[in-house]
């Protein structure tokens, strides 16, 4: 029984280096209150993905939507990213965003913490820089009311 909870253990710290490799990669945030602090300072969209550890549709969005230079440039330019884990970050982030399906994205005013647009599922690249030019063109419709 040992042995199990300390391969578990192990296990769960792997995971943890993983994710927080991949935001080092990618440029985004794991502290959410940080990043509605950066997206107010950089008039920014806050980007907020939300994975899970054991979800294979995650590591592919992750691998081959995220990473993807396009996406990367686009968010860069635009957006503040930040990803959590549901389950793992729990607690860390406002409970709202807790999606039922993962991968999800919540495009974020930073101003008042309302999503302007929410995606669900795993996207290739093209679709999901289409979803943040629309994402983005809310937010501005929004700025004008």
């Amino acid at each position: 029984m040992k042995i199990l909870i300390t391969l578990l253990t192990l296990l769960n710290f792997i995971y943890a280096a993983q994710i927080d490799e991949f935001a080092a990669e990618v440029n985004y945030l794991r502290n959410y209150e940080m990043a509605i602090k950066t997206a107010k300072k950089e008039n920014k969209i806050v980007m907020l993905v939300v994975v899970g550890d054991y979800c294979p549709w995650c590591k592919k969005f992750e691998r081959k939507t995220l990473s993807d230079p396009a996406v990367i440039t686009k968010t860069k330019e635009s957006f503040v990213g930040i990803v959590i884990d549901k389950y793992k970050d729990k607690g860390k982030y406002p409970q709202e965003f807790s999606a039922p399906l993962i991968p999800a994205v919540f495009f974020i005013n930073p101003k008042d913490e309302k999503s302007v647009q929410e995606t669900v599922a795993y996207m290739k690249p093209d679709e999901f820089i289409e979803n943040m030019d629309y994402a983005l063109s809310l937010n501005k419709s929004e700025k004008k009311q």
